[in-house]
């Protein structure tokens, strides 16, 4: 296994401070989360992709929650909650022994637009494992009695068009972050990124429009994908990391610019891990191995 430690240069920044504490010492229990994107091909790397996943799971331990930062099925999404290719890409693909009953909190991806976003809002409904309760929203994963953690869900093809309703998404979250300000951890989740080196680059438009209330409410990572690689970066006029993860289902060429952290290409997923009030991001490759390990490290987000 081809296996680096990444030690950045915010060496003078403290660990996040996730609250996974109980009674004032650190907890021992790991939570695990499986970062996704861009993966509904039906194609071989997805499902080369999704056994690694498994794979990962059986020799570590099942994740909370598999979250998919969009383009959840190509090439045109979905017509219909019974559309065939909820099976064919989705259903049959991540069915591995310790993916089977992971529930997915899923948002909308430029792809997922061609046809119906709105069944994919429905399939949530026949499908448990399958979480997007409306285009844009909220959900907690209480890991156990006392740690909780938020991913809050955004639709930036509606931001980034500026199509009716935008506005109204942009004031949502700023108000809704304000209901997660217990949580433990905070994860903002939206297909296109607001920091990348690989082909799209940063994304002005939420640069302009979501950075700000990111930065605000102290998020701690903001995850997308819409660039087909594997990257993680930290950006000091961000107070948030981005985690990339666009390499579910087909790759592209990327780079390394002035603030990653660690990127690949060639498929694959990311791993985050919550152990003893710290997290790591893990890139993995299709198989499952660890390609990086970069130590997540930030100022403490204000009360």
């Amino acid at each position: 296994m081809n296996r680096r430690s990444i030690v950045s240069s915010l060496l003078a920044l403290p660990f996040v401070r996730f609250r996974l504490m109980k009674g004032g010492e650190p907890r021992s229990k790991v939570y695990r989360i499986f970062i996704i994107g861009d993966w509904g091909t039906g194609g071989k790397l997805q499902k080369r992709v999704a056994n690694g996943m498994d794979a990962v799971a059986s020799r570590l331990g099942a994740p909370l929650t598999i979250i998919s930062t969009g383009d959840n099925i190509y090439p045109d999404g979905v017509s219909s909650a019974s559309d065939i290719q909820w099976k064919t890409k989705f259903e049959d693909v991540y069915n591995g022994k310790h993916l089977r009953q992971i529930p997915w909190v899923a948002v909308l991806g430029n792809h997922d637009y061609r046809k119906s976003i709105m069944a994919q809002v429905e399939y949530g409904r026949i499908n448990s494992r399958w979480i997007m309760p409306s285009t844009y929203f909220s959900h907690r994963l209480e890991a156990d009695n006392e740690t909780t953690l938020s991913v809050i869900c955004l639709d930036t093809q509606q931001i980034l068009q500026q199509s009716e309703g935008w506005q109204k998404q942009i004031d949502w979250l700023d108000a809704e972050l304000n209901n997660h300000v217990s949580s433990d951890l905070i994860i903002a989740v939206g297909h296109h990124p607001i920091r990348s080196y690989g082909y799209y680059g940063d994304q002005a438009g939420l640069v302009k429009f979501v950075k700000p209330v990111l930065d605000k409410n102290r998020v701690h990572i903001y995850a997308c994908g819409h660039d087909h690689d594997l990257q993680v970066i930290k950006n000091p006029a961000d107070e948030f990391y981005c985690i990339v993860s666009g390499g579910g289902g087909g790759f592209r060429k990327t780079t390394k610019g002035q603030h990653t952290l660690a990127n690949a290409t060639n498929g694959g997923f990311v791993q985050l891990v919550l152990h003893n009030a710290t997290a790591e991001a893990l890139i993995m490759n299709p198989d499952g191995e660890t390609l990086y390990q970069v130590d997540l490290k930030e100022t403490a987000r204000k009360k």
